[in-house]
């Protein structure tokens, strides 16, 4: 039997998303409390968030989803059981993500300087056009050209943005830039420069903190949670 779970949780709690020895992450707690290997849909950094985080198991019978003792700090939203060849990472066909700029933005401007969200509009304007973007993402080996985003928009200090896939850190170097850009410390026309370069991000990186997993997207037909 192959299941899906629909997943939330408080990204503070956790070391990230993937299994690591000796740490305290979302894939352990889960895989503890399941008995079985979980594959997530994304692989969310320490300290990032998730409303919307899809994960699959495969095991002979369905556990018991309301006795798994998953920690406060993790919510089991939705669970149904899926088709063999569904995958949560693989049958993704794109992810939405929210950067909530707050106290990030507040702790490093000038407080006679309030942030000029049109001019970090802007700057993901000046993104149209681009077939890919190389240099948005952190060093990563093996990393593939970042893909342009599908939409986006930033209203009132919230960014959401959407795409196939993302890189290391992408939105989070895409928010420490548009921060950077709003409060006047780089030009708009810069993030475009940056995300064209063929080498690895050169500019800033917003904090994980302001970072949540919204929803991950699938095709309708095999889409478990539409």
């Amino acid at each position: 039997m192959n299941f899906a779970l629909l997943l939330a949780y408080d990204g503070a709690a956790f070391r990230g998303w993937q299994r690591q020895p000796g740490l305290v992450t979302v894939q352990g707690v889960l895989e503890k409390a399941l008995g079985h290997v979980v594959h997530g849909a994304s692989r969310t950094d320490a300290g990032v968030h998730a409303l919307g985080q899809v994960a699959s198991f495969r095991a002979g019978r369905a556990p018991d989803f309301a006795a798994l003792g998953l920690p406060a700090s993790v919510k089991l939203l939705r669970w149904t059981e899926v088709p063999p060849s569904f995958h949560a990472r693989s049958s993704s066909v794109g992810k939405v993500y929210r950067y909530a700029f707050g106290s990030f933005v507040q702790n490093v401007q000038n407080a006679q300087t309030p942030p000029d969200w049109d001019r970090a509009r802007g700057a993901l304007r000046g993104l149209h056009g681009l077939a890919e973007m190389p240099g948005i993402g952190s060093p990563a080996k093996g990393a593939k050209p970042a893909p342009p985003l599908t939409r986006w928009s930033l209203e009132d200090g919230i960014l959401e943005v959407e795409a196939p896939a993302f890189r290391k850190h992408e939105i989070r170097n895409i928010a420490g830039h548009l921060a950077a850009v709003a409060l006047g410390y780089a030009a708009p026309e810069s993030l475009r420069e940056l995300a064209a370069r063929k080498r690895p991000w050169m500019g800033a990186t917003a904090p994980a903190h302001g970072l949540t997993l919204v929803r991950v997207l699938y095709p309708a037909a095999i889409d478990p949670f539409r």
